[in-house]
């Protein structure tokens, strides 16, 4: 999947495979993702648990042939979290972080974010959301700046709160 993101970089999607799971790894155990996402080995068994065909669509982010980012989506009704039990039919929840800490601080997130929710909208997708935790104040701005926009705070499967955001076309 690819697509030009609206007034910036064109980022590339492609599918994870399990030639990926050491990147990963070092990716999730970074300073900067280690506290928002959970211990490499147990996010690595969720991949590999949907890599075959679950609904869990998993990409890698790259730009000029070079990978730095994870991305999913997911439809909410599937995954029964009770944060969106109000979303409409075909609504697909995104999720990503940022691996390579030279990317940081240059804006890659929000237009890559960008680009990816808009990509599922063009594609069938009836409404785009995520769910960053309140502890995550980094993960609410980047889902700000790529167009969400904050809806209820309300408790996650573990009794957390989330920030619901709701993505605006561009």
């Amino acid at each position: 999947m690819q697509r030009q993101a609206p007034s910036g970089p064109m980022y590339e999607f492609r599918p994870v495979t399990r030639a990926d799971y050491d990147m990963l790894r070092g990716w999730l155990g970074q300073a900067h993702v280690a506290p928002v996402w959970g211990p490499p080995e147990h996010e690595i068994a969720l991949i590999d648990a949907d890599i075959d065909g679950g609904d869990c669509q998993m990409h890698v982010v790259s730009q000029d042939g070079v990978a730095f980012a994870f991305i999913q989506d997911w439809c909410p009704h599937l995954a029964g979290v009770p944060h969106f039990t109000d979303t409409v039919p075909r609504t697909r929840a995104v999720d990503t972080f940022l691996g390579v800490p030279s990317f940081l601080g240059q804006c890659h997130a929000k237009a890559y974010v960008r680009q990816y929710a808009q990509t599922l909208l063009d594609g069938g997708a009836a409404e785009v959301v995520t769910d960053p935790r309140l502890t995550n104040p980094r993960g609410i701005a980047i889902f700000r700046g790529a167009g969400f926009i904050p809806g209820e705070v309300r408790p996650c499967e573990d009794g957390e709160l989330v920030q619901n955001m709701h993505f605006r076309r561009s």
